[in-house]
Formats: C-alpha cells, sequence, structure tokens
C-alpha cells in the first residue's frame, strides 16, 4: 500500500554569497590654478559610495566613487581645501549564478594616506573595503500529513516565517539650502557631509511608507574674509516602496544610506551666495518577514514496516522587534595646545562590533573626530582624537538565536570650549535595526516506507509492562515498541503526552 504524503512549501531567505572586496585607492593630481600652495596638510578624509549596482550571472558589478577631500593650510595658515572624485568600478567573480537574487552591498575606507610632493601635487594611496550580500528566497517542500492507516504521525507548528519580498528605491533630493539668519555670504566650500536617517515606518497594504531626514553640514569660507562659517540643515524625506503581498502584520527592515551628495554655492541676480544647491541621491532599502506558523510533521513511524525518514533542517528568521534610537555620547577630550575657537567639527563612526545575547543587544565601537581650530593669533589647526562608545538595548523578551545588523549614522555633534586644552563634545548617534530570531527546526522532507520489511519487534507479546520516569514522553515509548500512541493513551487513561511521575505504562503490541 502505497502512502500518500501531503506536501507543502516552505520559504527561507538563503544567502548565495555574503564576501567582501578591496578596492586599492593610487591617484595623483596638481591642484587646480586657483587654489593657493600647500603649507601644511591637516587631514585627508575619504567617503566611498555605491552609486550603481547589478548583478549579471556569476558577475556581481559595483560602480562608485571615493570623495577625497584636502584640508590644508597654505603658506598664511588660512584653512584651505580641494575636493577630488576618484570613480571605481569593481566587477567580482562569484562562485555561484546569482540570477535572480538580491544584491546588497556598502562600503567603507579601510586606510588613506597622502603626502605633499610639491607645493602643488599630492600622491595618495589608500584602500576602501567592499561588503556585499547575494541572497533570494527559496522553497523547501515538506510533508504536512500522511494518509497511512500504519503511520503514527507527531503533529505539531513551526515558527515559520515567509519572506515576502527584497525592494529599493532610489530618491533623489535637490533643494537650496538657505544660509541662517547672520550667516555671511558664500565665497568657497570648504567641505561637506551628509548622514540619512530613518525616523520612522508603516506598512499599509502592499506599500511600505519610510520616513527621515538627510542632514547636511557644510564648512565654507565667506566673502569677508572672517573665519569659516559653518552650515547645519535638516532635510526630511518621505518615500513609498511597492511589495506585493505585505501588510500590518508584517515586519520590515528598513536601510537607507547616501549614493550621490553634491553641494555647490549658488549665486544670486544680487550676485552673493547665499545659498546651496544641493543634489543627493538615497537608497532605501526594505526587506519584509511576515508570521506564519505551519503545520508540519515533526516525527514519524510506521507500526508494521521499516521506513526511511529524511529531514531537512530549515532555518526561520522573524523580526521581533525593531530598534529606532537616538543614542547620546558625550566625552570630555583634552588637546596639546591652547585654542582660541573652534571652526568646524566632524565625526565618522567606524570599527563597530555587535553583541547578540539572549536579553540584550550591545554595540560598541569608536568615533574618529576631526576638529578644525584657531589659536590666539587665528591661525587655522587641526585636531583629531578617537572616542569609544557602547549602546545596549534590552529586548522585551529573551531570543535564543538573536541577530541584529545595526545601521548607525552620526544625526549631530557638537562642542563646548571647556578650557584653553580642554572640550567636551556632544554627539548623538541615530542607530536603526531589525532584531531577529533564527529557529533552526529539523523537518521531514520525505518518507518510505519499505511494506517487504515488516517491522523489527523487540517482544513477541501482546502487552508490555512500561516502568516510565517523570517527563517521559508517550510517543517516545510507544515509538520505542512500534506502538499506537493513541493505544497507549486511551489504554492508560493519559490526556497529556508528557508523564508528570513515576508510573507503570500498559503498551499494547499488535
Amino acid at each position: 500500500m502505497e502512502q500518500n504524503c501531503l506536501k507543502t512549501n516552505v520559504y527561507v531567505n538563503e544567502n548565495i554569497v555574503n564576501e567582501s572586496a578591496e578596492q586599492p585607492i593610487d591617484v595623483d593630481f596638481t591642484l587646480p590654478d586657483f587654489c593657493p600652495d600647500i603649507s601644511k596638510i591637516f587631514k585627508c578624509r575619504a567617503v566611498s559610495r555605491i552609486s550603481s549596482k547589478g548583478i549579471n550571472g556569476r558577475t556581481v558589478n559595483m560602480e562608485g566613487s571615493v570623495c577625497i577631500t584636502l584640508l590644508y593650510a597654505d603658506s598664511d595658515a588660512v584653512l584651505r581645501s580641494y575636493e577630488y572624485q576618484y570613480p571605481f568600478s569593481k566587477s567580482i567573480e562569484v562562485s555561484e549564478d546569482c540570477t535572480g537574487g538580491n544584491l546588497c552591498c556598502h562600503t567603507r575606507c579601510e586606510y588613506i594616506n597622502c603626502r605633499a610632493v610639491t607645493g602643488r601635487k599630492i600622491d595618495i594611496h589608500g584602500a576602501i573595503g567592499i561588503y556585499y550580500r547575494v541572497f533570494r528566497r527559496r522553497a523547501t517542500e515538506i510533508i504536512s500529513d500522511i494518509d497511512d492507516p500504519n503511520i503514527e504521525l507527531r503533529h505539531g507548528t513551526a515558527p515559520a516565517t515567509t519572506p515576502m519580498g527584497y525592494a529599493e528605491k532610489y530618491l533623489v533630493i535637490e533643494e537650496d539650502v538657505e544660509l541662517g539668519q547672520g550667516q555671511p555670504p558664500i565665497e568657497s566650500l570648504l567641505r561637506y557631509d551628509a548622514n540619512a536617517c530613518i525616523r520612522e515606518s508603516k506598512i499599509i497594504n502592499d506599500k511600505i511608507i519610510v520616513k527621515g531626514d538627510l542632514i547636511i553640514s557644510a564648512l565654507y569660507c565667506s566673502e569677508d574674509g572672517n573665519s569659516p562659517q559653518l552650515l547645519k540643515s535638516s532635510i526630511p524625506f518621505s518615500q513609498i516602496i511597492e511589495m506585493e503581498g505585505v501588510s500590518e502584520n508584517c515586519e520590515c527592515d528598513i536601510g537607507v544610506e547616501v549614493a550621490f551628495i553634491e553641494l555647490k554655492p549658488r549665486t544670486s541676480a544680487a550676485g552673493e551666495a547665499r545659498s546651496l544647491q544641493l543634489c543627493a541621491k538615497l537608497l532605501i532599502t526594505a526587506e519584509a518577514y511576515c508570521n506564519n506558523d505551519i503545520a508540519v510533521v515533526l516525527d514519524a513511524y510506521s507500526r508494521k514496516y521499516q521506513a526511511e525518514i529524511s529531514r531537512s533542517k530549515i532555518c526561520f528568521e522573524k523580526i521581533t522587534e525593531n530598534i529606532c534610537e537616538t543614542y547620546h555620547c558625550k566625552k570630555n577630550i583634552s588637546v596639546d595646545s591652547p585654542i582660541n575657537s573652534v571652526s568646524d567639527l566632524w565625526c565618522d563612526v567606524q570599527n563597530i562590533n555587535t553583541k547578540c545575547e539572549s536579553d540584550c543587544i550591545s554595540v560598541s565601537g569608536s568615533i574618529l573626530v576631526g576638529i578644525i581650530v584657531s589659536d590666539a593669533e587665528n591661525e587655522a589647526g587641526f585636531k583629531e582624537r578617537s572616542i569609544d562608545f557602547e549602546y545596549k538595548y534590552s529586548l522585551t523578551k529573551p531570543l535564543k538565536v538573536p541577530r541584529c545588523n545595526p545601521q548607525i549614522e552620526v544625526a549631530s555633534c557638537g562642542y563646548t570650549i571647556t578650557g584653553p586644552d580642554n572640550i567636551e563634545l556632544r554627539i548623538d548617534l541615530s542607530i536603526n535595526a531589525a532584531v531577529y530570531e533564527c529557529s533552526n527546526v529539523p523537518l521531514i522532507i520525505d518518507m518510505n516506507v519499505d511494506h517487504s520489511k515488516p517491522s523489527e519487534k523487540t517482544v513477541n507479546s501482546a502487552m508490555i509492562i512500561y516502568f516510565a520516569d517523570s517527563g517521559e514522553f508517550v510517543w517516545d515509548i510507544a515509538r520505542r515498541y512500534s506502538a499506537s500512541v493513541n493505544d497507549v493513551m486511551k489504554i492508560n487513561g493519559l490526556e497529556n503526552d508528557e508523564i508528570s511521575e513515576q508510573r507503570m505504562i500498559m503498551i499494547p503490541i499488535q
């Protein structure tokens, strides 16, 4: 007699590739005529971004650029800068065909070194790390029921989640960023930064609404020739991402990154530059999961014949909660020479380490702080310090195997000069992350019963007396003797599978 197996599909996201690569930076350039000669280099800063990406079979393609900003002092000890865009293109051959996969990638500057060959020529060497992951949804067929009177089935539910999909959308922001009240007109830009932070997300049927802020900071030289001026602005954004099948019962892992940024002074009809023309491109990503506990067969055996069971361990991931918080970091630092004022301050988050425990998510790392200062003679100088931070988030309920990959951006940074050689730093970090719980469930994918081979009976009697201990399960006892679970429970007057106390159990043998 052939058993009739009822099967169903379960879905998980499967990593095809999860690797990293290095992109070298080797470039030299000569300052244009409008830039004064270099007297002293303060900082060579590199920010890498990926502007486009794609998959072609077994090839992963990424294009982007590294924005290199050179901050230096001229012969009059005046702060100057020059920006150089270093484009790159990376094609990586992977071991498996990635057609139909989703590509996630990000970059960071691993190191950058520069030296002045002459007063106008710069030689730069460095490297950026490219971190990429390709994944796609995979279906596994499992047994959910078997129509055979001779087969015992242990039914249960698996805490399954269905990955609904992955979507990404580019958002272009073009705006004029106005100077603040009383700020002098712009003569030239010295440097600028942009960070994107998620503020909230909401799911409506087949749509994900994402809201956040693009935080801009720019340092410029004013036309009056006084100290450099700092302009800060926060630009809210909102974007709808369409994803078929998502509803209010789903959970989403939302991310955002700046794929491109450009700021240029805009000159009015009056001949003054009192605004900056902003062109930015943001990449917003969404990965959605819906809870979908399913009926499964956890175990099975045949009372009459030998059977072979095939299992597969399925790793279900479930978003249990989303972190969207601002972490306040305060630190006092000392400098090696007296300062009169601070012209600019920026922060880069580095060396992030995430530790996931059953009841807590800990994120630690360092923040590299760059500070442009001036002394009593109004001569520009540069200070750089690295400060450590540690953020802890208590989970609402304990998790067996939590996973978390937080996105951390600098939301704001400020300072107070507390002494001639001391500065109090105040840094706000925007922390966004989805917390996943991973469950490895061994499920039956196939069962073959050999009707030519009767099951091996351990005894020849019609009834067995078994002395059970507290905590044993009727299923395990019946399976050992190829008996019927229902018959064992009925003849012994048992209502629960777990035996609560030591007792004698009668096992009818067919």
